[in-house]
């Protein structure tokens, strides 16, 4: 794990601004399930920000996933005491799917704790890295 570029993304990409001390503590998982959705990656940042990135290949996709894809990560935010959650959305076509994303997610049920982020897929860092 590549805990330079994830806390890069995170404050730079994301806009997070967590206090230096939360960066102590990352916990990176690839590929791992969120319900019955396979996400590219799940960070933990020092158990206070809570990251889900799934990639996205189509709108439909982004219409079938992402309220889904909050509800999972809102319960876990809640459940584990985590202050937010942030979905990262790997697309392809940055403009068309942060517009259809960005209208999809103001008319989802959430609180002011939870956030969404386009970000196009050759911008991602890799992660795993080392």
């Amino acid at each position: 794990m590549n805990t330079g570029e994830i806390k890069k993304f995170v404050q730079k990409t994301l806009g997070c601004g967590c206090p230096e001390e939360v960066f102590r503590q990352i916990d990176y998982q690839a590929d791992i399930m969120a319900g019955n959705i396979l996400l590219s990656a799940r960070i933990n940042i020092g158990n206070r920000l809570l990251v889900y990135v799934a990639e996205v290949d189509n709108t439909e996709t982004i219409e079938n996933l992402l309220p889904q894809l909050i509800d999972i990560g809102k319960k876990e935010r809640d459940a584990f005491g985590f202050n937010r959650f942030r979905l990262v959305l790997a697309v392809d076509e940055i403009e068309e799917m942060e517009r259809i994303a960005t209208d999809l997610f103001g008319k989802i049920n959430k609180d002011e704790k939870v956030h969404l982020h386009a970000v196009s897929k050759e911008n991602m860092p890799d992660f795993s890295n080392t």
